[in-house]
């Protein structure tokens, strides 16, 4: 195995760092180096238990909350697993800020802000405490902010504002294609939470088709997820669903997207679990490896509108370009995954 670090001091610090920051309930991210390691580790990061892994939208982060001391340690075994695997697999950042510092101390509230590094953010934490550094930004005190040593006016009015936004409501539906410069700027909605959630997600899927190819069947990058964000645009919320497709979005997946949209940020309901989070069709692709099943037929299967729970032989065989062979996979890969959730929530009931 080729060790993920340098040197053992490196090593060290790196499971130091691990041990610290997944906890109970606190997001964590991971990020690897490629999409392509990323969707090599996502089934996996998505079926642990309690850990609610769900990937982000920014193309190689993973996200996971887990819910008790147990999920903790499955969240360390995978990353452990993964780094042994591949040292081109391993661990880029663990964190929920940019680098791992703690969000509760002058440094990690420092950090957040994009302009301020790591050694501005240092500096700064030599002069203030925390508490002193929450007033000051309460107040909106850009003067004596910028007073700090390393940070200076801009930064202080860059943090002034990052944390006015932190604070604010407003919440934006938020789509990008990872390679933004052949594909055009972002697509930004401000949601109204007090008109019809559905009507303002079919507008913004509908503007976002421009970030991807139309044809499902061809072989150019989908739009980017679409993910709920603050007003710092910066990070997606934790916890909110993502909206996915290959450049084509369906009536009944808008549908639920807005729902889940709905009980997160109208009714304030905390939903945990990817099955509840990840809005899309055609999960059975992304967790079940089928043979003989590549990328064109799988385009096919979602471009044909059926859902997962309509994967029988007879309808896969009535899509053009399926052959019996595939059909006959496919069909027996989704009674498979539907017997399992159906023998899952058997148990969850049979839980006293």
């Amino acid at each position: 195995m080729v060790p993920m670090f340098e040197s053992d001091l490196e090593d060290n610090t790196f499971r130091r760092r691990l041990m610290k920051e997944v906890a109970p309930g606190v997001p964590v991210h991971f990020s690897f180096y490629s999409p392509s390691v990323k969707v090599q580790i996502q089934p996996f990061a998505e079926r642990l238990p309690g850990a609610n892994g769900r990937y982000i939208g920014d193309a190689v982060t993973i996200e996971f909350i887990p819910e008790d001391a147990a999920a903790v340690e499955r969240v360390r075994e995978f990353v452990w697993h993964w780094e042994e695997h591949n040292a081109f697999t391993g661990v880029r950042k663990i964190n929920h800020l940019r680098r791992g510092v703690c969000p509760d101390s002058v440094q990690g509230m420092l950090e957040r802000v994009r302009g301020v590094d790591k050694r501005a953010a240092a500096k700064a934490a030599e002069a203030v405490d925390y508490e002193e550094l929450r007033d000051l930004i309460d107040e909106k005190d850009c003067k004596t902010l910028a007073r700090l040593p390393g940070l200076g006016e801009k930064r202080a009015r860059a943090i002034v504002e990052f944390y006015q936004n932190e604070g604010s409501d407003q919440r934006f539906l938020y789509a990008a294609n990872r390679n933004d410069r052949f594909r055009g700027r972002p697509v930004i909605t401000e949601l109204d939470l007090d008109r019809d959630l559905e009507e303002q997600v079919f507008d913004h899927a509908g503007r976002a088709r421009s970030l991807g190819n139309p044809d499902p069947l061809g072989l150019e990058e989908p739009p980017g997820h679409t993910t709920v964000r603050n007003a710092n645009l910066v990070h997606p919320l934790p916890m909110t669903p993502s909206l996915m497709s290959r450049g084509v979005f369906y009536e009944e997946q808008i549908e639920a997207f807005a729902d889940v949209l709905r009980r997160v940020l109208v009714d304030g309901e905390r939903l945990a679990g990817v099955d509840e989070l990840r809005i899309q069709r055609g999960k059975l692709f992304h967790t079940t490896k089928m043979p003989g099943v590549g990328m064109r037929t799988r385009a096919r299967v979602l471009a044909s509108g059926l859902l997962d729970d309509e994967y029988t032989y007879e309808n896969l065989l009535a899509i053009q370009g399926v052959t019996e062979a595939q059909a006959r996979t496919i069909a027996e890969a989704a009674r498979i995954e539907a017997a399992r959730i159906e023998d899952g929530a058997r148990t969850e009931v049979r839980v006293p």
